[in-house]
C-alpha cells in the first residue's frame, strides 16, 4: 500500500516537473504524457483529490469573472498558441472542401436523449427528415471487444491517447473500416452532411474522431462540459456551430475556453426545447399546505447546494414549524458521500413526515401540485429545468446567485423575471414574504413562464442547422 502511495506521489511530482519543463521548451507538441501533465495541473484539485479543480469556486477566488487565470498560462503556453493555430488551419481547409448542397436531413447523435427528444418530436411534427444515432450502440460493441471495464477512465484516456490524430490537419477518418459502426447507420451518416451532437463531452469528442471531415457538426453545450477537461481535447477546427443553452454558460465557456476557436465558427445561445405543461387539476387558492411546502428536485448531487438549502429550511422552520420540505430525485443515501450521510442524520433530526425524500417519480405535475415554492440553490446551472417546470405550474422559484456563476450574472439572465437571492437568510425572508401574497405570485410566475415554452424555439434550431448547412457567417 505504502509503494502504491509512493508511486503515485513520484507520478504527481514528475508531472509536475515535466510541465515546467514542457512551458519552456520547444519538445513536440503532441507527447500524449507531456501534454496530459499540462492539462492534468489545469484540473486537478490538490485539496479534493479529484480531477474537478475547474468545478471548485475556490478555485477561481480573487480573479472576478477573469476565470482564464485558473487555466495557468496555458492559453498563451507553447501548447496553446498551437492548439489555436492547428484549429484555424484545419477550420479553414474544411470551409475550402465543404459544400452547401441540401441533404436528405439532420443526424442527431448522443447518449442521453433527454434533452434532445422534444426536438426531434418537432421534426417528427413537420415532417422533416432526420436520423438519429445512439452512442451506446457504438460504446457496447467497442466495451465488449475490448473488454472495456471502467468506461469514465476510458473516455478520459482514449481522449488524450487520440490527440495526434485529432490535432492533425489533414486527419479523416474512414466509415467504411470502422467494425464498431452497423452498416445502416454508416448510410445514415452518409446522407447526413450536418451532425448534431449533445453535450461538449465524449459524445463530441466521438463524432470528431469517428465522422469523416465533410460532416458538418453542431455541438450543443450544457454546463458541466465548460468547467471539464473535455475542451483541451477537442480540435474546435473540426466544429462549425456551438448552440449554448443560457448566455451564462456562453460567457464563461468564451470567457475560459475562446481563445481556442477559430475565426468564423457559428455560435448561438438557444433556449432547451420544452413539452407543453399538464395543467393543474387543484383549484389552488383552497390548497393552504401547498403554500408551506418547500420542494427541491435532484438535490443529492453535489453541485445542487442541497446545504444550504436544507439551511434554508432550518431557519423557516425554527419560525414556523408548519412548514414541509419535499424532495423528488435521488435520495442522500443513494449518492455516496460523507456530506451526503451527514445530510442525513440531520434530515432524520426532524419529526416523521417533515423532511420527505420522494425518490423518482413518474408524474411531475402531481408533485408540483403539492409544491408551492421549489428551490434552486446550485453551484452551477445551465438553464435549471426543474424551476422552469415548477414556474409553469404555479411554483414561487427561490433561486441563489449560482456562486460559480455569479460573475457572469448568469442566474439573473436565466430568470430575469425572478428576484435573485445571495444568502440563506435572503431566501428565508422571501419566502415568508412572498408566501402572504402566495396566490397572486403564483399566477404572476405561471404566466411569466410562458417564454420558456416559447414555439419559436425549434424554429430557432432549424435556422441555426440551415446556417450551418449554407457555411453562413455570424
Amino acid at each position: 500500500m505504502l509503494v502504491k502511495i509512493k508511486r503515485n506521489i513520484l507520478k504527481i511530482i514528475r508531472l509536475l516537473m515535466l510541465t515546467k519543463y514542457f512551458q519552456r521548451s520547444t519538445v513536440l507538441l503532441f507527447s500524449k504524457s507531456l501534454y496530459k501533465a499540462q492539462v492534468f495541473t489545469i484540473i486537478y484539485n490538490e485539496i479534493t483529490e479529484r480531477n474537478d479543480k475547474l468545478h471548485d469556486i475556490n478555485t477561481y477566488s480573487g480573479y472576478g469573472s477573469n476565470y482564464r487565470l485558473a487555466l495557468n498560462g496555458f492559453d498563451k503556453s507553447r501548447t496553446g498558441r498551437s492548439i489555436k493555430k492547428i484549429a484555424n488551419k484545419t477550420f479553414k481547409k474544411r470551409k475550402k472542401q465543404l459544400d452547401t448542397g441540401f441533404c436528405e436531413g439532420v443526424l442527431f447523435a448522443t447518449r442521453s436523449w433527454h434533452f434532445l427528444e422534444p426536438l426531434l418530436q418537432y421534426y417528427e411534427t413537420n415532417n422533416l427528415k432526420y436520423y438519429r444515432y445512439d452512442v451506446n450502440a457504438y460504446d457496447t460493441k467497442y466495451f465488449q471487444q475490448n473488454k472495456v471495464n471502467n468506461k469514465a477512465k476510458y473516455h478520459r484516456e482514449y481522449s488524450f491517447s487520440s490527440m495526434k490524430k485529432m490535432f492533425r490537419v489533414g486527419f479523416d477518418p474512414g466509415l467504411e473500416s470502422n467494425i464498431y459502426l452497423d452498416s445502416p447507420s454508416i448510410k445514415e451518416i452518409e446522407k447526413a452532411d450536418v451532425i448534431f451532437v449533445d453535450w461538449l463531452n465524449h459524445n463530441a469528442f466521438w463524432a470528431l474522431d469517428t465522422l469523416p471531415t465533410n460532416k458538418k457538426i453542431i455541438i450543443r453545450v450544457h454546463s458541466y462540459e465548460v468547467f471539464s477537461f473535455f475542451p483541451c481535447v477537442i480540435n474546435f477546427g473540426r466544429v462549425d456551430g456551438l448552440i449554448f443553452i443560457s448566455h451564462g454558460i456562453k460567457e464563461v465557456f468564451l470567457e475560459l475556453w475562446g481563445w481556442m476557436l477559430p475565426k468564423g465558427i457559428l455560435i448561438d445561445v438557444i433556449d432547451n426545447i420544452r413539452l407543453p405543461r399538464k395543467e393543474l387539476t387543484i383549484d389552488q387558492s383552497g390548497n393552504l399546505n401547498r403554500s408551506k411546502t418547500i420542494g427541491m428536485m435532484q438535490y443529492a448531487q453535489s453541485v445542487k447546494g442541497f446545504r444550504f438549502a436544507l439551511n434554508v429550511f432550518k431557519k423557516i422552520y425554527q419560525i414556523d414549524n408548519s412548514y414541509r420540505f419535499l424532495l423528488c430525485g435521488h435520495k442522500l443515501s443513494e449518492i455516496s458521500s460523507s456530506e451526503n450521510e451527514l445530510l442525513t442524520k440531520e434530515i432524520n433530526d426532524f419529526p416523521s413526515g417533515v423532511i420527505i425524500e420522494l425518490g423518482y417519480i413518474n408524474d411531475v405535475r402531481e408533485y408540483f401540485e403539492k409544491v408551492g415554492f421549489i428551490l434552486s440553490t446550485s453551484e452551477r446551472e445551465g438553464s435549471h429545468e426543474s424551476i422552469i417546470q415548477g414556474m409553469s405550474y404555479g411554483c414561487i422559484p427561490i433561486i441563489r446567485n449560482w456562486p460559480l456563476l455569479s460573475p457572469f450574472n448568469a442566474a439573473q439572465k436565466a430568470f430575469p423575471m425572478c428576484n435573485i437571492i445571495e444568502s440563506e437568510d435572503e431566501a428565508v425572508k422571501k419566502i415568508f414574504t412572498d408566501n402572504s401574497a402566495f396566490c397572486e405570485l403564483s399566477e404572476r410566475y405561471k404566466t411569466a413562464s410562458d417564454v420558456y415554452f416559447n414555439s419559436i424555439i425549434p424554429e430557432k434550431y432549424l435556422a441555426f442547422i440551415n446556417k450551418v448547412k449554407k457555411n453562413e457567417k455570424n
